[in-house]
């Protein structure tokens, strides 16, 4: 009787703790379902409220090539497949040599495909990582030296890795100071840091000058390219004045670039490139004690998803060196149109050179998130940014026709905000991608 008594007990704190959370579905049509995915999609029919997707459209925001029907075609057909399956591996392969050549790899080089730029991110920092202490000893604490705009992975994977990370103030263009990076190296540095372009402010580094300083130091740079690294190449095609960040340049150990930005793609796909192969012998894991055999891997994720990959494959193929100069022609159009329209208005200035396809806006006369807020309520998305006040747009292929909408907009917000108070003070600037309020969520 106690222990049916105490079943009992446990049964009903079952249920109260249950209550908490939805029901788990009890099945719907498939008719149900599209429509309620319908519904869902209608909230962003207007080009301007999709802002945010700006690699890949379907709201008429963007240059209409055909990239798009090509990505999905690719990611429906092989959504059922994952990385290890025989129909993607030659894909992988493909697109992997398709890059390093794109980056102007040696015979020696390497790359693997990852499931996002926080992934290829971790892998660049671990094989550094793995490095140093092969040559300092296990023990050997060890520090990460990158500029104050470098992305916040590496403070987020210090904690797997146990290692530190120091920050280093940047010029006032918000690209990396050289000479300040070198300066803050000692003998516990395994790793500097170079971006393009950083994701706040769209500065690209002088990777050059920081890949001089590793080769000299005998410091391995990585080149965070997650964001411009399929964009900058072909801003050099059109003659744009860029910074040259890839294995052309001695000092460059590794780059990542994200596919499912400005390579077009499907989410998530990233890649990994090494200058020699011999550098990321310790990135793969290998393991044959247990029942189902010899285990490989030589990524932090099992399971990668075969869709995206061949949606990267497929759009590169289609778009080819031609079709991402065109893409990239109508990037630095609309950026140049941005900055033409913020340089030419008294109230605006840029946070940095806008080097790609990044925009960072500010003001010392207004302000700036009563812009951003106006250019809500006008429609538009867009980023914001502290220390200083600021706000940001990441740019595709824009059409146009809103690139003609966007600096109108951006001008009558400009006036709105001029008869509006400061109240700055009391804006919360909020960059994640866990931000989540219902039942079981972890933030």
């Amino acid at each position: 009787m106690a222990a049916l008594l105490q079943s009992v007990s446990r049964l009903r704190d079952h249920l109260r703790l249950s209550m908490n959370f939805p029901s788990f579905p009890s099945g719907e049509s498939q008719a149900d379902i599209e429509q309620e995915l319908e519904r869902l999609r209608e909230t962003d029919t207007d080009g301007r409220a999709t802002f945010g997707d700006r690699w890949l459209n379907d709201r008429g925001l963007l240059l209409d090539d055909g990239a798009l029907p090509v990505a999905k075609k690719a990611y429906d057909t092989f959504f059922t497949k994952n990385n290890s399956s025989s129909v993607i591996k030659p894909l992988e392969s493909e697109l992997i040599a398709w890059v390093l050549n794109l980056f102007h790899a040696g015979s020696s080089a390497a790359g693997v495909l990852t499931s996002g730029g926080s992934e290829s991110l971790f892998l660049a920092t671990a094989a550094a990582f793995a490095r140093f202490q092969e040559t300092n000893g296990a023990e050997s604490s060890c520090e990460a030296v990158i500029p104050e705009t470098g992305y916040p992975t590496f403070e987020k994977y210090s904690r797997y890795l146990d290692y530190s990370v120091r920050r280093v103030p940047v010029d006032e263009a918000y690209r990396a100071d050289p000479d300040a990076i070198n300066a803050a190296i000692t003998d516990k540095t395994f790793m500097i840091l170079g971006s393009m372009s950083s994701w706040a402010h769209g500065a690209c580094d002088p990777i050059p000058a920081l890949a001089a300083v590793a080769k000299a130091r005998n410091i391995w740079l990585h080149v965070d390219a997650c964001v411009g690294g399929m964009l900058a190449p072909f801003g050099h095609e059109l003659g744009r004045e860029i910074v040259d960040f890839d294995f052309a340049l001695p000092g460059v150990s590794s780059i990542s670039v994200d596919f499912h930005k400005y390579g077009y793609s499907a989410k998530g796909v990233s890649g990994l490139f090494f200058r020699d192969r011999t550098m990321a012998e310790e990135q793969t894991f290998v393991f044959d004690d247990w029942a189902a055999g010899y285990y490989r891997s030589p990524v932090l994720t099992g399971t990668r998803s075969g869709g995206a990959i061949a949606s990267a494959w497929a759009v590169t193929k289609y778009l080819g060196r031609d079709g991402y100069t065109r893409r990239a022609a109508q990037v630095f159009k609309a950026r140049d149109r941005i900055v033409d329209a913020v340089e030419s208005n008294r109230d605006l200035m840029l946070l940095g050179g806008a080097d790609l396809g990044t925009v960072a806006i500010g003001s010392d006369t207004i302000d700036i998130f009563a812009v951003s807020s106006c250019l809500g309520k006008a429609g538009w998305s867009v980023n914001s940014l502290t220390a200083p006040d600021g706000i940001q747009l990441v740019l595709g292929p824009v059409i146009d026709t809103y690139i003609d909408a966007f600096v109108e907009d951006l001008a009558t917000a400009v006036e709105t905000a001029r008869g509006k108070a400061d109240d700055r003070s009391r804006r919360q600037v909020v960059y994640s991608d866990e931000i989540a309020n219902g039942p079981g969520a972890l933030c």
